[in-house]
């Protein structure tokens, strides 16, 4: 999957350049500042659970083994549980403007055993993933966008921690301009696979979309180091920093 995912991204970095160049395409916007008022409330009946939203540090579960975080953007997120002596779990939501999401973490934290495991064994899912992610990528050149979307939505639960499903969906997001969307799930593929140089670029690309350009160039410098041999990564870092400085100019102006 990685060297077509690969593929698929520098096609899209080429079509990027080109409708740019064309005054076509749709800019991305900065992702709001603005706290929104839906809430998240994290059960996991253990305290002191760390808890992170996107990757970015929510709280610890107090006493009762509750958190309640506020002020959670609508849209997609992974909800990240970290209780004293069991692995993460991952919970994926989509809140609504004004609604609160219960997440249920109590089965992590008190089973060694992850409430996303397959059913299936290995080999079996290995193949079942393998036949959703190409039945996905046939729905993406027929242009059935939300199938797809659907279909590897499917395939992220039966194997959360798989990066590659992560990353294949963010594609089909930066496919059809949903910035924000993209950079959860490559945030998520980095999570998964720290080392990986194309979730580093993905990521990178989206948060470039959306305006973020230091958190770009930070994920540019990374993919350089992971790949210094791909001139290509540096060429983006090159062009992201001098937008950057061209951006601080102008607000000096």
């Amino acid at each position: 999957m990685n060297a077509r995912t690969h593929f698929v991204f520098l096609v899209l970095l080429v079509f990027a350049v080109a409708t740019c160049a064309s005054g076509k395409w749709f800019g991305g916007k900065k992702r709001s500042n603005q706290k929104a008022p839906a809430t998240v409330s994290v059960d996991s009946g253990v305290a002191g659970c760390k808890v992170d939203i996107d990757g970015d540090a929510a709280g610890s579960t107090g006493s009762d083994g509750t958190l309640q975080v506020k002020n959670v953007d609508p849209g997609d997120h992974y909800v990240h549980v970290l209780c004293p002596g069991q692995r993460d779990a991952s919970y994926f939501i989509s809140p609504e403007l004004h609604q609160q999401v219960d997440v249920d973490a109590s089965a992590a934290a008190t089973n060694s055993q992850r409430p996303e495991t397959t059913l299936l064994n290995p080999a079996a899912s290995e193949m079942q993933l393998r036949r959703m992610v190409s039945e996905a990528d046939q729905l993406r050149s027929s242009g059935q966008f939300t199938e797809a979307v659907d279909l590897l939505r499917k395939a992220t639960i039966l194997d959360p921690r798989n990066g590659d499903l992560h990353r294949e969906l963010a594609i089909t997001f930066l496919m059809i301009h949903e910035w924000e969307r993209a950079r959860v799930e490559m945030l998520e593929a980095v999570r998964r696979e720290p080392d990986n140089v194309d979730a580093h670029s993905g990521l990178a690309y989206a948060l470039e979309k959306l305006g973020d350009l230091d958190a770009a160039l930070k994920e540019y410098r990374i993919c350089t180091q992971l790949d210094p041999h791909d001139t290509s990564y540096r060429d983006h870092y090159v062009q992201v920093l001098g937008e950057l400085y061209s951006e601080k100019a102008n607000k000096h102006h």
